[in-house]
């Protein structure tokens, strides 16, 4: 066997039969003292998000999915998996009363948005943990917004089970070619270092211009159609530089090979383990990325009560198999020069920025919203309650980014009472 195969080999070693199938999702957000400065990252004489981490592990005990810290001490809880919308819904109403409880025993506050509004990263504190240590030498080096990526974003991640390849490839391709409608639709970032950003994608950008060599489009990477799509990922995407690696205990060293070098040499030396191949994936970036699940990035996080509307889009996208073939043979037709223009539309959000192929961008973006609730419908389970209220919104009313804009200049308001009032 191939390294390569032993990759793929690994990707595809929990598909699921179509019927299993399941959804999850990863929700960060940001943790702020009543001063309105995010809290300490790291334990020291006050209440940190390390402390806070803990306090919720400790209640949760991993019976309603796990918690966990961004390197700028953003808490990320992680679903468990789930079939429908409505389970989702469930296990995310019960994650925020644990949060919330904590919060106001602490006199702490929280705010779900794409990018920290008030500060930059320089003044945010980094976590003490080895892996992003050696991830901010990184993108020190290899990019210009990647502090601001590490210390200041949030986002929602919406996690697939595999079927199969063929299913992967469809999924990972579509997923990759809508990102511009996604990044319109649930655009929340509004604000940067207490200003606001206009019609600035803010978080958006922010990725773009993080590292160009393990983040952005798979289109980017030269990954521009579904055929061969898993064996161009893992050829591609490996030739990135490492920012760690595994020793023989499993701990973590600073790399300096290429992941495939470094996967490679341990593959020629017959001590390559499913820990190394993970450790590798994870260090890759793009927009919709490759565990042994799907899992789709590119979403700001949202107001809690919306945060349920881009895991019912993309569900009623490709769930329904007309409707998924409706898309791959649209999206097909592109050529890789209209597929660039498309993604660098989606770093400003007016939506009158011209045309592609004969049809204004936010009428795309209208056409791929209409599939999809279309799509839930078809599931017959009265998911697209979650979306089509959002959608309509944002189709009367303009992204969040730009009406939380427009109500924050008429309201007389400081930013911080603004946010949390």
């Amino acid at each position: 066997m191939e390294l390569s195969e032993k990759i793929k080999k690994h990707i595809l070693s929990k598909s699921v039969l179509q019927s299993q199938r399941r959804i999850g999702i990863e929700v960060e957000c940001f943790v702020y003292k009543k001063n309105f400065s995010r809290i300490a990252v790291n334990k020291s004489d006050e209440y940190s998000a390390t402390d806070l981490l803990n306090e919720l592990n400790k209640i949760n005990n991993d019976v309603n999915g796990t918690y966990s810290l961004e390197p700028g001490g953003q808490i990320e809880w992680s679903s468990p998996p789930c079939y429908n919308m409505f389970e989702l819904d469930d296990a995310l109403s019960s994650h925020k009363r644990l949060l919330d409880s904590i919060l106001i025993k602490r006199n702490l506050l929280s705010l779900h948005i794409g990018v920290e509004p008030f500060t930059g990263p320089d003044s945010i504190e980094l976590i003490d943990q080895k892996k992003y240590q050696l991830m901010n030498i990184n993108m020190e080096k290899r990019g210009t917004l990647g502090k601001w990526m590490m210390r200041n974003t949030s986002s929602i991640q919406v996690n697939y089970d595999i079927i199969d390849q063929s299913d992967l490839e469809e999924v990972m391709f579509i997923a990759d070619c809508i990102h511009p409608i996604s990044a319109y639709l649930f655009a929340h970032s509004p604000f940067q270092l207490g200003r606001p950003v206009r019609s600035k994608n803010l978080r958006n950008y922010i990725w773009e211009n993080t590292d160009n060599a393990r983040c952005r489009s798979l289109l980017d990477h030269g990954i521009y159609n579904t055929e061969n799509l898993l064996d161009l990922y893992i050829s591609r995407m490996m030739k990135a530089p490492g920012i760690f690696r595994l020793d023989d205990n499993l701990d973590i060293k600073e790399s300096r090979l290429t992941l495939w070098e470094e996967l490679k040499k341990k593959w020629s030396n017959k001590t390559l383990t499913k820990y190394d191949i993970q450790a590798a994936l994870h260090q890759i970036f793009t927009n919709v990325r490759l565990k042994t699940l799907i899992e789709i990035r590119d979403i700001d996080c949202l107001p809690f009560k919306n945060i349920i509307a881009p895991v019912a889009f993309l569900t009623g996208l490709i769930e329904n198999r007309f409707i998924r073939g409706k898309l791959i043979s649209e999206l097909s037709s592109w050529s890789k020069q209209e597929r660039k223009i498309w993604n660098n539309l989606a770093l400003q959000l007016d939506i009158d920025k011209g045309t592609l192929k004969n049809k204004k961008y936010i009428d795309w973006v209208k056409w791929v919203a209409d599939l999809a609730v279309g799509g839930l419908e078809q599931r017959k389970l009265g998911e697209e309650k979650y979306f089509i209220h959002y959608y309509k919104n944002i189709i009367d009313n303009g992204p969040l980014s730009i009406q939380i804009n427009n109500n924050y200049s008429s309201s007389n308001k400081s930013l911080e009472n603004f946010l949390f009032d």
